[in-house]
């Protein structure tokens, strides 16, 4: 396991960045990206060109075939968003859910988000009982770019779901920095600094460094977090045609007296339970511990006229472990006794390196200028779990306590730590892409593409000893998939200010389920259809848009119903492939500046997952999802004020009630009730203040009129509350 020693390495890189002094890019060097404005998606920089996140072709917004959001640096400071969470939490069409106090899920269109980049480089975010990745912390980005729908021409194995590109920060030309120190409800201190600038007069060596440290309470009792995260980079124009980057980012997440379930809904006579939001059945020693670095590189080469050249790599090192006490789902009596307990104690580590390199640039046919985008991307992952774990006896029951009484007091278990591996499990991944965009004519472009993606898994299991473990249900697993996905889209402008698009993607997940010959099944394939139009009635720098889509995804693997349990070699049971779900619906956004001082980000989504029966499934998701964040400058210039209304229609789970209970029936499971929330509104208010010409003081308060909701659901019966009315306040100092 590496622990502390990672913040030794990037301390390294920090220090050397740290002659920099301060940096908060120059707009005119930033080239930040306002949302919606129709111009190239491409890193903060003078001269880095990095394309879409879709495809790698410099494209506007207008000009990409596929739904896209970008919420840029401004929007992030303006809404206080300081974690991935948050800024997708106001992005169109994904629903964030907590599964607890410390994992975060996020969904979109019926399907789970699991396709990460950093700076266009694959990585993966997961989320379960032993992999639990960090939220990442804003500090460290410039911007975050999704892409919805499949995008499996850039991260082949996936969901059709959403792609989420993380976009570092990078070193501008002039020297500024600035200082961000924030003060919120349940003790939330936050302290945030960003500097950089040139290391040479003539500007051809730029470094940056960036932090933060957030020392925070919860709504949720007994539970304290604390998050440093540093970040460094430096850069270097090595000849006028070269350029090289590299850097680190480190960040650390300890979270004492987190929750590691949800609050329980029913009494055991079918009464529904009253708990306050604050309730928590963890334990106060309960601890969640993560640690994330990051080491980075790039390579970029101007080839001849109009062409590049460009390599990245990524190391990624992570490493968690977490001791939890928790109540365990049901229905308790009246008394709040009834429940069972929870426990847990486990270590793991993971290693991952990715790669990316490519070759763009435009070729000259039949009179005409079309662009074209080559490239291999590679991916491992080794992930291990060890075999520490709790001691028996332990020195509670099994039982939980009343929940009414219930203080966070228990004694704490003694471990025994173990190096020796549980199992092992590593995955590779190899890619070749390519896509090219024809200009047949001025009013139309035409894209087309593909992807060769190559995917292998291995999982060793062994004994404590070190050996492998040969008991069958722990045998060695593999697997392995080879599939070509395609993309294609059009784009035809109607007018200057408007166009119409259509696009074709593909993504594919390979299975681990085997049929009763013993033979893998096919990997899970998605198909998104998706047709719209987008338009600047305002100019370049506000685009308003709307889409239709259709979602299919198949080869899902069920049970084989006329197969025995339990039957295959090693114990397991025979599954088979079936049509899965479909998702359908629509959205429209609003996105950027229609008057000078006045920002709009608006949008609305419909999107219903029907299964093979035509039945509606995943009623967990809303069915409509509206959002509006809006800013405006009034005249004088010194205040800004603005806000967010956020609404969703009801969600429901399917389970197992007690017999009194008043539900309504699950249309899917007439043996099931539906756990439902009902739809809500809620609103967020800011302002903001101009000090002097380099400082503001700001002031957001969220879930205005304290909208009391669960934020998600389980068949438990449980949910999560939402976040209640909170406030925060901010100082902002640029030098």
């Amino acid at each position: 396991m590496f622990t502390g020693s990672s913040l030794w390495s990037i301390a390294l890189v920090l220090g050397s960045a740290g002659l920099a002094a301060p940096v908060v890019a120059d707009p005119a060097d930033r080239a930040a990206v306002v949302p919606g404005e129709d111009q190239d998606i491409i890193v903060t920089g003078d001269k880095d060109k990095r394309p879409a996140t879709s495809t790698k072709l410099p494209l506007t917004l207008k000009e990409t075939p596929q739904s896209v959001t970008v919420v840029d640096r401004q929007r992030i400071e303006d809404f206080n968003l300081n974690t991935i969470a948050d800024v997708l939490a106001q992005t169109p069409g994904v629903t964030v859910t907590s599964i607890d106090s410390n994992r975060t899920n996020f969904n979109v269109r019926g399907f789970a988000v699991r396709n990460f980049q950093y700076d266009g480089v694959p990585t993966i975010y997961q989320v379960g009982a032993y992999a639990n990745s960090a939220v990442s912390d804003m500090a460290l980005y410039d911007r975050v770019e999704i892409v919805r729908g499949a995008a499996g021409l850039m991260a082949g194995v996936g969901d059709p779901s959403a792609t989420v590109n993380l976009v570092r920060k990078r070193a501008p030309s002039a020297l500024h920095g600035t200082y961000n120190m924030q003060v919120g409800s349940w003790s939330y201190y936050r302290l945030e600094g960003d500097v950089g600038g040139p290391l040479n007069k003539a500007g051809t060596v730029r470094a940056r460094v960036a932090g933060a440290y957030t020392d925070k309470g919860s709504f949720v009792n007994f539970q304290h977090d604390r998050s440093p995260v540093l970040y460094g980079t430096i850069e270097a124009d090595v000849t006028p045609t070269t350029r090289i980057r590299v850097g680190a980012d480190y960040l650390r997440t300890t979270s004492d007296g987190g929750a590691w379930g949800l609050v329980p809904l029913y009494y055991s006579d079918g009464g529904r339970i009253d708990l306050p939001r604050s309730y928590s059945g963890a334990a106060a020693y309960s601890r969640w511990y993560r640690e994330n670095t990051n080491l980075f590189a790039a390579v970029e080469q101007d080839l001849a006229p109009g062409w590049l050249a460009r390599v990245t790599y990524n190391r990624r090192l992570s490493n968690a472990h977490s001791l939890l006490y928790q109540q365990a789902s049901g229905t308790p009596d009246r008394n709040g006794l009834g429940l069972l307990r929870w426990d847990y104690y486990g270590r793991n580590e993971q290693n991952e390196d990715s790669i990316d390199g490519y070759v763009s640039g435009k070729v000259r046919l039949f009179g005409r200028d079309h662009e074209i985008v080559g490239g291999i991307n590679h991916y491992e992952r080794r992930f291990t779990v060890d075999y520490s774990r709790i001691v028996d006896p332990r020195p509670y029951s099994t039982s939980f306590p009343s929940i009414f009484t219930w203080n966070g007091s228990m004694t704490r278990p003694t471990i025994r730590y173990s190096d020796a591996p549980d199992f092992i499990e590593g995955t590779k991944e190899t890619g070749a892409y390519g896509v090219v965009r024809l200009n047949p004519a001025d009013w139309i472009k035409v894209i087309a593409g593909g992807r060769y993606t190559d995917w292998r898994t291995r999982r060793d299991n062994y004994l404590e000893t070190g050996s492998v473990d040969p008991a069958p249900a722990r045998r060695a697993t593999r697997n392995a998939a080879r599939r070509l996905v395609p993309y294609g889209g059009v784009v035809i402008d109607v007018t200057r200010a408007v166009s119409l698009y259509a696009s074709y993607a593909e993504v594919f997940s390979p299975v681990a389920a085997r049929n009763a010959a013993n033979e893998l099944l096919s990997p899970t394939t998605g198909v998104n259809y998706e047709a719209g139009v987008k338009a600047t009635p305002f100019g370049p720098g506000f685009t308003a848009s709307a889409a239709g889509f259709h979602i299919k995804q198949d080869n899902i693997a069920i049970v084989d119903p006329g197969a025995v349990a339990g039957s295959l070699p090693g114990g397991g049971t025979p599954y088979i492939s079936v049509s899965g779900v479909k998702t359908w619906g629509g959205e429209a956004e609003l996105a950027g500046e229609p008057l000078p001082g006045w920002t709009v980000s608006g949008s609305y989504t419909y999107a219903r997952s029907e299964d093979n029966r035509g039945a509606r499934t995943l009623p967990q998701f809303p069915l409509h999802i509206a959002r509006l964040y809006t800013t405006w400058r009034v005249p004088g210039e010194r205040l800004t004020i603005g806000g967010g209304i956020n609404a969703q229609s009801r969600i429901y789970v399917c389970g197992r009630l007690p017999a009194a209970a008043v539900a309504p029936v699950c249309p899917s499971n007439a043996a099931q009730r539906e756990i439902g929330q009902n739809g809500w509104v809620t609103l967020d208010l800011l302002a903001r203040y101009r000090l002097t010409d380099k400082a503001t003081a700001g002031l957001n308060v969220t879930n205005v009129f304290d909208r009391s909701y669960f934020a998600s659901l389980n068949t438990g019966p449980g949910g999560f509350y939402a976040t209640p009315r909170r406030v925060m306040g901010n100082i902002r100092v640029n030098f």
